[in-house]
């Protein structure tokens, strides 16, 4: 007899997934994938909701059987890694998959294929960078690149007093600062006090589609 359990396990070995790498998709361990697997127990409405998500499934046929895609039409393909999109606060705070809850978590967006196990997506906010980077642009962070490597004219993410900010690091012979991309912006240049933390290194955007006429 199929369970919710044994639908999950079916899914997850014909996407090729691990139960880790299951797990980091959905922001929980791979004991827990095991422990749903077998049905000790079931996962709550907002992991079933990531689970149909990465899964390519629905809440449906996870809990129920039901709505299942004929084998002419599902898609046996790896999916891709989904990375979450975080505000700036929670960009802040952020050290890896599990560092948030997936219900805290709004948006998922697939992974561009150089992004770290610990990237994530932001928004842009302003025009700090304009024309380079737009209000609303989805920008991919990788936390996992030490800032030693990172030259000047590189964009990074850094914390300064509780929330992210978004812009080019220069470098000095004494000393780091950020800069503004848009020349108009005030203050263009932002000195890196002590209490600033670097949390990552931009490499690339998401760009959704778009109408054009």
């Amino acid at each position: 007899m199929e369970t919710i359990g044994s639908r999950i396990k079916k899914l997850r070995k014909e996407k090729k997934l691990t139960q880790g790498k299951l797990g980091d998709l959905v922001g929980v361990s791979d004991v827990t994938i095991g422990f749903w697997e077998k049905d000790v127990n079931e996962p709550k409405y907002e992991n079933l909701e990531t689970l149909s998500k990465m899964l390519d499934t629905s809440i449906e046929y996870l809990k129920y059987g039901q709505h299942e895609a004929s084998e002419s039409v599902r898609d046996f393909r790896p999916i891709s890694r989904m990375l979450p999109v975080l505000d700036y606060v929670q960009a802040g705070n952020w050290t890896n998959v599990r560092s948030l809850e997936p219900h805290e978590i709004e948006k998922w967006l697939p992974a561009p294929p150089n992004a770290g196990k610990n990237s994530f997506y932001m928004i842009v906010q302003g025009t700090s960078n304009a024309p380079h980077f737009k209000d609303g642009d989805y920008i991919c962070i990788d936390p996992d690149i030490d800032l030693t490597s990172i030259q000047t004219g590189e964009m990074v993410v850094v914390r300064c007093d509780d929330e992210a900010t978004f812009k080019a690091l220069v470098r000095e012979p004494n000393r780091m600062y950020l800069q503004a991309l848009n020349p108009n912006f005030q203050p263009n240049i932002i000195p890196l006090k002590e209490n600033c933390i670097y949390k990552g290194k931009y490499i690339g955007k998401f760009e959704p589609s778009k109408k054009f006429l």
